[in-house]
């Protein structure tokens, strides 16, 4: 959660329920030292923020979102972002593993290891010299084995990197596939016409009573085909 204290957003870290710890067979050792606390966010000098409790899963892994924007501008918070990461504990790999993103973004991660949480933020600057981050926090240790049982449309065969995404009302399915468009769209005529869906107005639009599902695919690597199947509910 956040709070809003004179100008100042203090950003809590939110809470991704632990999985309850098993009792120690014996009392621990007088000497052993006590668990560091848990990372919390820097302090930030906040213009507005969108805050959500909406919890995120990714590909089996639950992500707690949420966006902010800033006084202070990309280039300081970097470091000041970094030196969080360290003073609180984290691992902060170097500048060569961290993921590197384009349209004037970047993006710092550390991994609380012995909590098995991942935090992730991404700045853009903006043109009057103020910030736009995204936080993220991802629990691992409470990942799960992402299962196609509970999918809201078949995979055609041969897909491969299926990645799931679920929000309150609304889920995501992407993939790659060795078909051409034809194919994809082929395969999802027939089998969600066979689960009741119908085509719509609008190109790779299908709708049921209160659903709506979205297919889009482009050209993917090596000759297969990138496939996005968004579902979502709708009033009756």
């Amino acid at each position: 959660m956040s709070a809003l204290l004179g100008g100042v957003l203090v950003l809590a870290s939110p809470v991704l329920a632990q999985p309850k710890p098993r009792a120690p067979a014996s009392a621990p050792d007088a000497g052993t030292p006590p668990e560091p606390p848990r990372f919390a966010w820097p302090r930030l000098q906040v213009l507005e923020y969108v805050e959500s409790n909406d919890i995120v899963e990714a590909g089996g892994i639950p992500v707690a979102l949420r966006a902010v924007h800033v006084k202070e501008s990309a280039r300081e918070l970097v470091q000041r972002f970094a030196d969080a990461f360290r003073d609180g504990g984290l691992y902060v790999p170097p500048g060569k593993e961290q993921p590197q993103l384009a349209n004037n973004a970047a993006m710092l991660t550390a991994v609380d290891p012995r909590r098995r949480i991942t935090y992730t933020v991404i700045l853009m600057a903006q043109p009057d010299g103020t910030t736009t981050l995204y936080l993220g926090e991802a629990n691992h240790a409470l990942a799960r084995a992402p299962g196609t049982e509970n999918d809201f449309a078949p995979l055609p065969p041969g897909a491969q990197g299926a990645l799931r995404v679920n929000t309150e009302g609304s889920r995501t399915l992407s993939f790659q596939v060795p078909l051409s468009g034809a194919q994809v769209q082929a395969f999802y005529d027939d089998a969600l016409g066979k689960a009741g869906w119908k085509r719509g107005d609008e190109a790779g639009v299908y709708t049921r009573p209160g659903e709506e599902l979205r297919l889009t695919h482009r050209a993917g690597d090596e000759g297969r085909r990138a496939v996005v199947l968004l579902h979502q509910s709708r009033a009756r």
